[in-house]
């Protein structure tokens, strides 16, 4: 980090955090004007007709809603990015490609993150249903949240899942969270409150209790594969195949085939702590170009 850079706040990292729902939903009320427009013209129809139009072009489940606005929100989020961080902000922010012995590293870590997160998904939902939440439908609490994506996303064009669902927000919110977040926290309080501020921070932009929790354990992953790489492509990389994963299982129906037991996740949280102490001794050998630890 230069020295004339100050490092991001806690207020502003709150502002931060909501940057890029923000930016989502400016992108979506600007699409959808568009689409008013084109069919309209400067003679805006009722209440009753937007609606209509809504429900005609299915933008629960269309590209409209998950595409353009998960895409549309790089072009608020990379710009605010380079006011905040100067004109080189990607080399700021660690732009290098990757080494191949990084990226192998990385891909090893997806799968048991994904199971880690899953299996917690489950667990809090369970935890969080009282009060309130017991009105609910017991089959919306206790399905995954890979059976709540399947439920809700079903008949949508895997390409536009994959680019909407996965590369959309890995992009964004990693840019976001380890860019400019995860990083000014560090250098402003030290690694370890640093990080753990990202993470909660990370998991509120999730929202809804259960996602939020879940999403802890690769937000603590996401911030140490960036620490210790140095470039932003790592944090995406695993962000995205993680979401890839989701995805993938969610569009070929392979949720209901899948019980992860206690046991079961804790090898894979075993297996998980083993690859990134290997990483960290293998890491010490090389000579990297930015290391923020």
């Amino acid at each position: 980090m230069r020295k004339s850079e100050r490092p991001c706040s806690i207020p502003e990292s709150l502002l931060w955090t909501c940057s890029y729902q923000f930016g989502q939903a400016l992108v979506l009320l600007a699409f959808f004007y568009l689409l008013v427009f084109a069919g309209y013209g400067f003679d805006w129809p009722s209440q009753a007709m937007i609606l209509q139009l809504a429900m005609d072009l299915n933008l629960d489940r269309s590209f409209l809603l998950i595409g353009v606005t998960s895409l549309g929100a790089l072009f608020v989020v990379v710009p605010l990015m380079r006011l905040r961080l100067g004109p080189n902000f990607r080399e700021t922010i660690g732009w290098r490609t990757p080494r191949h012995e990084e990226v192998i590293f990385a891909l090893a870590t997806v799968i048991p993150i994904a199971v880690l997160g899953d299996l917690i998904y489950e667990l809090s939902g369970s935890f969080l249903h009282t009060g309130i939440t017991q009105r609910l439908s017991s089959q919306t609490l206790q399905t995954s949240s890979l059976e709540y994506l399947q439920s809700t996303l079903n008949g949508v064009p895997y390409p536009i899942l994959v680019v909407a669902l996965a590369l959309g927000p890995a992009v964004g919110e990693e840019l976001i969270f380890r860019g400019v977040i995860g990083r000014g926290l560090v250098h402003r309080h030290g690694v370890w409150a640093g990080s753990v501020m990202t993470a909660f921070l990370f998991a509120i932009a999730h929202v809804s209790p259960s996602h939020a929790i879940a999403t802890l354990p690769i937000a603590f992953l996401l911030q140490f594969l960036y620490l210790k790489t140095g470039t932003i492509w790592i944090p995406i990389f695993v962000h995205f195949c993680n979401n890839l994963i989701a995805v993938s299982m969610m569009r070929y129906e392979f949720v209901p085939d899948i019980n992860i037991s206690p046991f079961a996740a804790i090898g894979f949280l075993s297996y998980l702590i083993v690859i990134l102490v290997a990483f960290e001794s293998r890491r010490r050998n090389w000579s990297v170009s930015q290391d923020f630890v």
